[in-house]
């Protein structure tokens, strides 16, 4: 008999994650969080377009007084002394030590800017560091060598996949949907109603922190508690990290 999983992915480590675990924990879900380890405590403002972060602006030029163009909600990342403590019970995952877009690198800064990120998570948090998120959602193709060589299990990328399946590339790991989608709890639905009797089934929900503080109609706080209520309704459904749910998953 098929088993369900479902994991939250947060990227950046970012000051929305405090409220996000206090949630989480309401609802006893779990959760992995992608961190840069070279940009803790940067301190940024995120320009939006509709639901989509668009643009960053550092917080020394960002003015709350001004008229701005977009609007900008904090993109404030937790203190390096603060992050082991915040996170603590969750599964730490890499995303870079300075979130760098991976196609543009070279091989060495490939390896440097994944190896580095995983390294120094690892004896931070002294957890082995097996997952990852690739910057932006893409350099899975570029970066294969310098993730194995790290010791990465799997690895996320950006785009939906139209199953709930476990993907045969664990280094390319399609999301199962993203919170701020019109049709996400419809997803959901598909995906708890998925026939028991068929094979393990994952459902990997993607997010940024900085996303719930939009407040639109399609990326607000009230909806993601929405969606952490409905999974935790279902029984049958095992709620936990992604490093977890492909362990569970592996050893049958």
């Amino acid at each position: 008999m098929g088993k369900k999983y479902f994991a939250w992915s947060f990227d950046d480590g970012l000051e929305q994650d405090r409220k996000i675990i206090e949630i989480l924990k309401e609802y006893r879900l779990g959760a992995t969080f992608h961190l840069n380890s070279g940009l803790f405590g940067e301190k940024t403002w995120e320009g939006r377009i509709g639901n989509l972060g668009m643009t960053e602006m550092p917080a020394a030029k960002y003015e709350a007084k001004a008229r701005h163009l977009l609007p900008y909600v904090p993109h404030f990342r937790i203190p390096a002394d603060e992050v082991v403590q915040v996170y603590k019970g969750f599964e730490i995952a890499s995303h870079t030590c300075r979130h760098v877009n991976l196609v543009r690198c070279t091989e060495n800064e490939r390896r440097a800017e994944i190896g580095g990120d995983v390294k120094a998570l690892s004896e931070l948090f002294g957890q082995p560091v097996v997952g990852f998120a690739y910057p932006y959602g893409i350099g899975a193709k570029q970066s294969r060598d310098a993730l194995k060589t790290t010791g990465i299990r799997y690895a996320r990328v950006a785009t939906s996949s139209k199953g709930f399946s476990f993907p045969a590339d664990p280094l390319v790991t399609p999301l199962g949907g993203w919170h701020l989608s019109k049709n996400i709890f419809e997803r959901l639905d598909a995906f708890f109603h998925l026939d028991a009797e068929q094979e393990d089934a994952f459902f990997l929900m993607f997010a940024h922190g900085y996303e719930f503080d939009f407040g639109t109609k399609e990326s607000n706080w009230n909806k993601f508690k929405r969606i952490c209520e409905t999974v935790a309704k279902h029984d049958d459904v095992i709620a936990c990290s992604i490093g977890e749910a492909f362990r569970r998953h592996e050893e049958g």
